[in-house]
């Protein structure tokens, strides 16, 4: 199999990590590789937004797990609730790519951007973890201002459109959820 194929497969969704920082050589590696995602177009209408301040991290955090214990979804509120329950997975490192809605399609943009980065974290040995939790907070009033308020902001009139942890695995690489078998249809 080759190396990219084998990269696709290995990545996971790691929700424990090391305290250690990412090294500022594949910060710049996975962003490198952002970067040379697909864009409609080729407006490039993206933006990162690197947060390695620990500090920052956690206040976000915790107003992130607020939005989920206040959201109208009972499994955030359930989840919410678990003790230890750590949004970001206590991860050193949050990268947000924000977008310019005015493009032609800058939510996908930004989500091909970040698939990009996390398969670059994998090809590293770095884990990574979707982050919902950040578009969900930044959509409402409360959580617009409580992104400035923490000094995390993005181009005038952007949007962040897609958020991701990255850090060293706490624990052994996850295995391969089962996956669906029957989601695919050829038409010969």
């Amino acid at each position: 199999m080759n190396e990219t194929i084998a990269t696709i497969l290995k990545r996971r969704s790691v929700r424990a990590y090391r305290p250690d920082p990412v090294e500022k050589t594949d910060i710049d590696l996975m962003l490198r590789a952002a970067r040379h995602a697909p864009s409609a177009m080729n407006q490039q209408p993206w933006h990162f937004t690197v947060i390695r301040n620990p500090k920052l991290l956690r206040k976000l955090e915790k107003h992130c797990l607020n939005a989920f214990l206040e959201s109208t979804n009972e499994a955030l509120r359930e989840i919410a609730k678990q003790e230890g329950f750590s949004v970001f997975y206590h991860a050193p490192l949050m990268v947000i790519i924000s977008g310019d809605p005015g493009a032609l399609a800058a939510q996908y943009d930004c989500t091909l951007a970040m698939e990009n980065m996390m398969l670059a974290a994998t090809s590293l040995g770095l884990g990574s973890c979707w982050a919902n939790a950040i578009m969900m907070y930044h959509a409402t009033e409360k959580g617009k201002a409580k992104f400035r308020e923490l000094g995390v902001t993005f181009p005038e009139g952007y949007q962040p459109y897609a958020a991701a942890a990255f850090g060293y695995p706490a624990t052994p690489w996850p295995d391969a959820p089962p996956k669906k078998p029957d989601c695919v249809t050829f038409m010969d």
